[in-house]
């Protein structure tokens, strides 16, 4: 295939459910699989809470600037009071951003206990199941798209002048035995296999 890709675990943890088979049709970007994810709902649970008390603490502050600033316009406080309050509501403004950026990316790796197809295609090798533990970067499985097929042919080397990059080609794949697939010619090689002295192209 011209086209391939591995899925491979974003986060560590057991494999709770993986539905898929070698030789199974997949869609691009289908869910086909979980990680276990406990500690990491714990942590979305936790962001979402900490964006609540920020909003909070933003409106009281937001509050009390407003009550300063009006008893500042009346005399009753002074300037620098004003410029407290207001500095109060910078910071939690800033928590409250920080609480969202938390809440944000906690939420990104609790989607990314979700597996899902990398291509459209069928796949090709599964390399984990359900149960298994999995380390992050580790590989679940392989797709392949049978759309994008590359082909390695020899030809003998006294027959290389027949040949030359961007021909068309005609080729039968065993399996395939009333398809015939088309293509062009990429690349050939500079060298002969000296045993077999066939010129691979592709």
């Amino acid at each position: 295939p011209g086209r391939e890709a591995t899925a491979r675990a974003e986060v560590g943890g057991s494999v709770t459910s993986l539905t898929v088979e070698e030789g199974r049709p997949v869609s691009r970007g289908a869910a086909v699989g979980r990680i276990e994810a406990r500690d990491l709902q714990a942590s979305v649970s936790s962001a979402d809470t900490g964006v609540s008390s920020a909003e909070t603490a933003m409106k009281i502050a937001t509050a009390e600037a407003e009550r300063v600033q009006s008893l500042v316009k009346g005399g009753a406080m002074a300037q620098r009071d004003l410029d407290m309050a207001n500095n109060a509501v910078a910071g939690a403004r800033a928590q409250l951003a920080a609480a969202r950026s938390r809440l944000t990316s906690a939420r990104q790796q609790l989607s990314d206990t979700v597996l899902r197809a990398p291509l459209t295609g069928v796949v090709s090798v599964k390399t984990a199941n359900t149960g298994d533990v999995v380390a992050p970067g580790a590989a679940l499985f392989t797709v392949i798209d049978p759309s994008s097929m590359r082909l390695e042919a020899s030809v003998p080397s006294d027959q290389i002048a027949l040949v030359r990059v961007g021909a068309p080609v005609e080729f039968a794949v065993r399996g395939y035995p009333e398809q015939t697939f088309t293509g062009r010619i990429e690349r050939i090689s500079p060298q002969a296999d000296p045993v077999t002295r066939q010129v691979s192209i592709f």
